[in-house]
């Protein structure tokens, strides 16, 4: 039976982990689809917000809570567990979590496309796949990824999407500086050319600090529960000590 209440204990812990991410995820996707709708339509400054990922600022939220709850979670773990095999869970759903609203935006990426070009949803996703394709070598989540960062605001339009001489602005903008011979429009086109990359970057090291803090914040409150559950045990096995009659 002991075994047993082990394993189910253990099971406990994967179906919170896996459950905080799925709220996670959806969390991300909720405020990635509010800011496009909302917040990066506005004017003058809609595009400026894009462009920094505004919405990229709810890793911070998504993160806590899935680090926190993991790291509570651990309060069903045998204590003999190390932090590497308790961290592999947090590690294993942070990429999905991450990911969650950089998926979201693809997917209104393409029902904007379809509606641009009046045409069926998985028809857009072919149009943007082929430009992905072209764009990045690769096609899906993975063309879309690294080429959100070169264009904050992604092209609709069939003709360009079909164009096979398809450039960005900031391609345009790089290549200009480039044409400079000095020193500085060059580190200038460099860091313009990678901003995007930073800026992402940025928020990656957001979403780990944020949810390593609150793992070993959870952590600390599993470890605390522990010895407070067992300082209350061994309290109420200690008997009383016997009562002496007094002599007559």
């Amino acid at each position: 039976m002991a075994f047993q209440s082990k394993n189910s204990r253990i099971f406990l812990f994967f179906a919170i982990g896996f459950g905080l991410a799925l709220l996670a995820a959806l969390l991300k996707s909720a405020i990635a689809w509010i800011a496009d709708i909302y917040v990066y339509s506005l004017p003058w400054v809609g595009g400026f917000l894009r462009s920094v990922e505004l919405a990229e600022l709810s890793n911070l939220l998504a993160f806590a809570l899935l680090g926190g709850g993991i790291g509570s979670a651990t309060y069903f773990l045998p204590r003999r567990w190390n932090h590497k095999a308790k961290l592999a869970l947090l590690v294993l759903l942070s990429p999905f979590v991450f990911s969650a609203s950089y998926l979201t935006q693809q997917n209104l990426w393409i029902r904007k496309v379809a509606a641009r070009a009046d045409t069926t949803y998985q028809d857009a996703r072919d149009i943007t796949n082929s430009f992905l394709e072209r764009e990045t070598g690769n096609k899906g989540y993975f063309g879309y990824f690294p080429f959100s960062t070169r264009l904050a605001d992604l092209p609709v339009q069939p003709d360009i999407l079909n164009s096979e001489l398809a450039v960005t602005p900031n391609d345009l903008l790089t290549e200009e500086l480039s044409d400079y011979d000095d020193p500085r429009a060059d580190i200038a086109a460099f860091i313009f050319k990678r901003v995007g990359w930073l800026i992402r970057f940025m928020y990656i090291i957001t979403a780990v600090l944020t949810g390593l803090i609150y793992y070993f914040k959870g952590c600390d409150w599993a470890e605390d529960t522990h010895q407070r559950a067992a300082g209350n045990r061994s309290t109420g096995d200690r008997k009383p000590p016997a009562r002496r009659s007094k002599a007559p």
